[in-house]
């Protein structure tokens, strides 16, 4: 929406662009050129590049008001894993707050490179544990500076042979606007969610001025926004967590217990003596008696509880200039200075007790009930909901600069050169509240906090006790940098030969990078928790995470690329069905300091075969170093809830279920006893001898502009890409659901166990569950160990699909018709041999499972949790039509069907496709004092429709918003 102010603002400038006076009759030629992808300005193999450009126009009319809405909306982008919305699990292990990721292709966040006016981005400094089970980095999204954006290219192409690193799936470049003459803008826009409490008001502008008569120019654009939070009981499917699903698929929300949260005010307690517990569990009553029992008689829907935010309240500047000034008439010095900041504020669920870290409370203490005090000299508490301490506040302010110097020149001789200085960094501060472990068995302990008096609802605690002794603040801060200094020369007509002009680029390039996580003295193992009881030390000492200590990672890079283009037949040859052939040859060397080196070409070629078809092809190879964490870090710990195995291939051989699904159906129903299903520690350390991610490359295709239909019709452009992209060493590791499968296959075939899975020692509870299935009893799950490693090779592929239509200069006004279409064929990762051996035994019939697969299955269409929903289409629609000082857009969007979950009988669960429609009305005004004055109104998702949900009765977060309509209206004023 913002680039509606530009649309009026820069329409001198964007004219100026189209460099003759009859282009505007033309239709945007698909791809066919383009700066992306190549440094040979005007090169005839451009034509080779398979290029999208976004304009102003449709940015518009897709009503993104940040980043993270744009690139939902565009179909050859994947799923959105990193979003405001995601608050993983209530600690800082995720990158929370304003941030929104960027994955071409569905290939993953870290495979895609964001440049900005042609050079690299710096990364958000937070990784989190997304797009698998490894952590990774992305491009913030929201820290793009939209309200100054006059394109955004994609490159849907390898291109590490022309930019480096990252540039797996594709590459991103974000081009701002430059040169913009004297005079301002400024828009303020008003936007509302239906039935919601979120809001947003942006304030927007720009100016331009000329100075030292015209040799010089500063052009400055900026956004400051405010946005209210959403909260959970906005929305029927977000408001409880108690619902489920009918036999035909329709949900039913509320009044069950399915979803509900065991983890209450009410506690489960567990007695013992000289360290041996000594009996089963108890709760306690609305009376506060103890009572025996695993599960309390009220349950907590967690998503009820008042005041808890979907996404967050978000305060947000964007500042972007750049300037120029013409030394001589061979010379320039030009600039760049960025500014990102944004404020977050979201509220979260009370703290609860570790199911991971025991606590023991001593039974001397008045406050515990007589009935758990009783041979017993110490309790331990878990399940216990803090509801005492409130929700809690989770503050995120993150920030990035961009500052750039250069200069670019042209020689007598025809070559144009330019080097450049660049310096971008960005930083976070995630600042959450929660419980001291240490400072709340204190406080039990001495008395001054009873966990014990009950009265317990499903929202909360209606027994108040003081809590504000052990309810505390933590910080995570994290911070990257990149540096960088680069010199590039080029030359289209290097030399002559008997097709035309031979092109040249080369260039080097020299850059650092570093990433900071500087996590809290309470979490990095600084200020650790001792029990009293047991004498265990935890390196944790704040309940609900893991302890991970503090990394850092630096790294310098020296790199050179060469690139030319290559005429092979031109249309002056007059060779039948060949009007020009053009080939891209290119190659890129890096050296790191850390990994080693790396050298990719790259092969493309355009084949015009006449005036109406080209044809384009390209073949290129490409890496990716590891990011800094994964090479650095020394250990991490995650909790994650997996199925442990081995516990229903025991239930089921000792014929207590009749198969795998039911048992694990049983069995992850609260109160049960000894659940399938349960929370895991994951002991990951990271790998300095990981290499660089590999990948080839492979795409063709063709364009088709007819030039024989009349001019009356208008000019159209269809376009169609075949692509593959094979990666080989993908970093990762065996996940740690697959472990236990592994474990559970070693021990029912094979006799033996997996050493990464380090058990308990089996209680009489588990040996009586073993009983009779001819298996050895096991322990729970103590930790499960996974190294970072490079992994079995990934194969994706798919087919975009592009038209285009312009009608100009008619009686009722100018029209154009965009459609955009993305389809993802395949995606598949060849299995480990653990996973292979696993299979084997599933289709022997040796290991019975509730899955029927693991490993290579395309997951296209189907959500996983290491790779996320990857929709098999995606498409837009974008109609505009100016008729006189009206403009009016009409944009569709197609997201398709994907499975997600089961149905109570195993089968397949399909989330149904969506289609959702955007439409704007705006007016410019030119007469007397409205003059330069403009006013737009309009609805993403016009017909409010709600976001389709899973078989758990939950949306689809990295997918779709969690809400229907989204109204808006702007006024603006440009001089």
């Amino acid at each position: 929406m913002v680039s509606a102010l530009q649309s009026v603002a820069f329409g001198a400038a964007a004219a100026e662009a189209q460099a003759v006076s009859d282009e505007k009759s033309k239709p945007k030629q698909l791809d066919a050129v383009s700066v992306v992808g190549s440094q040979i300005a005007g090169g005839g193999a451009q034509a080779a590049l398979p290029v999208i450009s976004i304009d102003a126009e449709q940015l518009d009319a897709t009503g993104a008001t940040d980043g993270n809405e744009l690139i939902r909306s565009l179909p050859q982008m994947g799923d959105v894993t990193w979003n405001p919305t995601w608050l993983g699990g209530g600690n800082s292990n995720a990158a929370r707050g304003d941030i929104g990721s960027i994955s071409l292709r569905s290939i993953g966040a870290s495979n895609t490179l964001l440049l900005i006016n042609g050079r690299r981005s710096v990364i958000h400094p937070t990784t989190a544990t997304v797009d698998g089970a490894i952590s990774t980095t992305t491009y913030n999204s929201n820290a793009i500076p939209m309200f100054g954006l006059e394109r955004m290219d994609m490159l849907l192409d390898g291109a590490a042979a022309i930019y480096g690193s990252d540039a797996i799936a594709g590459v991103v470049n974000v081009v701002t606007r430059q040169n913009l003459a004297d005079g301002g803008g400024v828009q303020f826009e008003y936007g509302t969610v239906s039935g919601s409490h979120r809001e947003d008001y942006q304030l927007n502008g720009y100016f331009g001025h000329d100075f030292a008569e015209g040799r010089g120019n500063v052009s400055v654009m900026y956004n400051f926004s405010h946005r209210t939070p959403q909260y959970f009981s906005d929305q029927w499917y977000t408001a409880t967590s108690g619902r489920t699903r009918r036999p035909d698929g329709s949900l039913v929300p509320g009044g069950t217990d399915s979803g509900l949260s065991t983890t209450t005010p009410y506690g489960r307690f567990q007695k013992y003596s000289d360290g041996t517990t000594t009996g089963g569990y108890y709760t306690v009553n609305a009376n506060g008696e103890a009572v025996t029992g695993a599960r309390p008689a009220v349950l907590v829907d967690s998503n009820a509880i008042p005041g808890l935010t979907l996404s967050p309240g978000i305060k947000r500047g964007n500042f972007f200039g750049n300037a120029r000034f013409d030394l001589t008439d061979n010379l320039q010095l030009f600039g760049e200075l960025g500014y990102y900041q944004a404020k977050s504020k979201s509220w979260i669920s009370p703290a609860s007790t570790s199911t991971t870290q025991p606590t023991y409370i001593d039974t001397s203490v008045a406050t515990v009930p007589a009935a758990l005090a009783a041979g017993a000299d110490a309790i331990s508490i878990s399940n216990y909901l803090i509801a005492d301490g409130g929700i809690r506040p989770v503050r995120v302010d993150n920030y990035q600069t961009r500052a750039l110097v250069g200069l670019r020149g042209w020689t007598d001789g025809g070559w144009n050169w330019e080097t450049a200085l660049l310096y971008s960094k960005s930083h976070a501060d995630d600042d959450m509240v929660g419980v001291d472990v240490s400072k709340f068995v204190d406080a039990v302990n001495n008395g001054s906090y009873d966990p014990f008096n009950g009265g317990g609802t499903r929202t909360g605690d209606q027994t108040p006790s003081d809590a504000s002794s052990f309810m505390v603040h933590t910080h995570r801060k994290t911070t990257a940098e990149l540096a960088l200094w680069d010199f590039k020369i080029n030359r289209p007509d290097l030399f002559s030969w008997y097709a035309g002009d031979i092109g040249l680029a080369a260039g080097v390039e020299v850059r650092y990078e570093s990433l900071r996580d500087n996590r809290d003295t309470i979490i990095d193992g600084t200020y650790k928790y001792t029990d009293w009881y047991t004498g265990t030390v935890y390196d944790s000492n704040f309940f609900g995470h893991s302890s991970t200590p503090d990394s850092y990672g630096s790294r310098n890079v020296k790199s050179a690329f060469v690139e030319v283009a290559v005429p092979f037949v031109s249309a002056d040859q007059h060779i039948p069905l060949v009007k020009s052939l053009d080939v891209q040859l290119a190659g890129r060397y890096e050296s790191y300091s850390d990994v080693g080196d790396v050298a990719k070409p790259k092969l493309a070629l355009a084949w015009q075969v006449n005036d109406s078809l080209l044809l384009r092809g390209s073949v290129s190879e490409g890496f990716k170093a590891p990011n800094l964490e994964l090479v650095n870090s020394s250990v991490l710990y995650r909790f994650n809830g997996y199925d442990d195995a081995i516990r229903c291939a025991a239930l089921v051989a000792g014929a207590s279920y009749d198969d795998y699904l039911s048992c694990d159906a049983a069995n992850a129903l609260p109160g049960t006893g000894i659940s399938q299903n349960y929370s895991v520690r994951s002991v990951r350390t990271g790998n300095q001898e990981l290499k660089p991610e590999l990948s080839k490359n492979y795409s063709y295709g063709f364009v088709f502009s007819p030039d024989f239909i009349p001019d009356t019709y208008g000019k159209f452009s269809f376009g169609m890409d075949w692509w593959k992209i094979e990666i080989e060493n993908p970093i990762g590791m065996l996940n740690d659901q697959n472990a236990l499968y592994y474990d559970a296959y070693l021990r029912v075939v094979e006799g033996s166990y997996n050493p990464n899975v380090v058990r308990f020692d089996p209680t009489e509870a588990d040996i009586a569950q073993f009983s009779g299935s001819g298996l050895d009893p096991v322990g729970e799950v103590n930790y499960v160990n996974a190294t970072y490693t490079n992994m079995s090779p990934i194969n994706a592929e798919g087919v975009d699909y592009t038209f285009d239509w312009r009608l100009r200069d008619t009686a009722w006004g100018d029209f154009s018709l965009i459609i955009n279409a993305a389809r993802i064929k395949s995606y598949t990762q060849d299995p480990t041999v653990e996973e292979a051996l696993i299979q084997s035994a599933i289709d022997a019939g040796l290991l019975n499972l509730m899955i029927s697969s693991i490993g290579a299955t395309n997951l296209v269409g189907r959500y996983s949790a290491n790779v996320g929903v990857k929709p098999e289409w995606k498409a837009s629609a974008t109609l505009v039509w100016k008729y006189d000082n009206w403009t009016v857009r009409v944009r569709d969007q197609y997201t398709d069907s994907v499975v997600y979950g089961l149905y109570g009988d195993g089968s397949d669960f399909v989330v149904p496709s969506t289609q959702r429609w955007n439409l704007s009305v705006k007016r410019d005004f030119t007469k007397d004092f409205l003059n330069g004055f403009s006013v737009e109104a309009g609805a993403r998702n016009l017909f409010d429709k709600d976001p389709p949900l899973n078989s758990s009765g939950d949306y689809l977060a990295s997918v779709y918003e969690p809400y229907g309509a989204y109204y808006y209206m702007s006024i603006q004023k440009t001089w």
